[in-house]
């Protein structure tokens, strides 16, 4: 353990730093007031920071998986029925045509721009509570739950012919779905954690879970 200084966004925070190895090159973090690694290296926002990047790397799969569908919405015949293609379907194209899948992804992929621009400007997050924090990774899980959400609903506009290897809608569900469900993005943990922390601020009469202001 050695003291030093730890540079970001234009500033330094003095702190204990204890020294990890990962694939051989040292990794120093700063220490917590309980001496465990400060995993957000001392900065209060970070860990909202990374969980944003995380998302991000889950927006083509997103975005992706409409264009599939659109290549193939006015050839193919939905099964059992009297259509010649899928574009005749009144309920496949509300599934579709910018009503809800399309809405789905393109609202949550500007939602996410926003979030990111808000989290930048705040950082690093000195003056945010834990509450108004926390709510911002709720707010990036909810981003990915619809971005799952848009491309579920698309499989079934699809039919079963996606889950072929050579699918490239296969490949888009696929990686989102295994993305959603990274460390950074747990919706149960995160959920649990926004739950009490609310809980508490309310029982204590200090409830606020306002959005932070992009000049706090």
């Amino acid at each position: 353990m050695a003291s030093g200084r730890v540079a970001g966004h234009g500033q330094s925070y003095c702190c204990r730093r204890r020294r990890f190895h990962s694939c051989g090159a040292p990794v120093e973090f700063p220490l917590g007031p309980d001496d465990a690694p400060h995993l957000s290296q001392g900065r209060p926002l970070e860990t909202g920071s990374q969980t944003a990047s995380v998302t991000a790397t889950l927006v083509g799969a997103a975005l992706g998986a409409p264009d599939v569908v659109k290549a193939v919405v006015k050839t193919r015949k939905p099964p059992m029925t009297r259509y010649d293609s899928l574009a005749e379907s009144a309920s496949a194209r509300h599934v579709f045509a910018f009503a809800e899948a399309e809405h789905m992804v393109t609202s949550s992929y500007d939602r996410l721009i926003s979030l990111a621009g808000r989290i930048d400007a705040l950082l690093p997050g000195d003056d945010v509570t834990v509450v108004q924090r926390s709510s911002l990774r709720m707010e990036v899980v909810s981003i990915v739950q619809q971005f799952v959400r848009a491309v579920d609903l698309l499989l079934d506009l699809h039919g079963f012919s996606t889950f072929a290897l050579d699918n490239p809608l296969q490949r888009f569900w696929r990686d989102l779905n295994v993305g959603a469900r990274h460390a950074q993005l747990s919706t149960c943990i995160t959920t649990e954690n926004y739950g009490r922390l609310v809980t508490e601020a309310a029982g204590a009469g200090g409830l606020s879970v306002r959005r932070p202001s992009l000049a706090a």
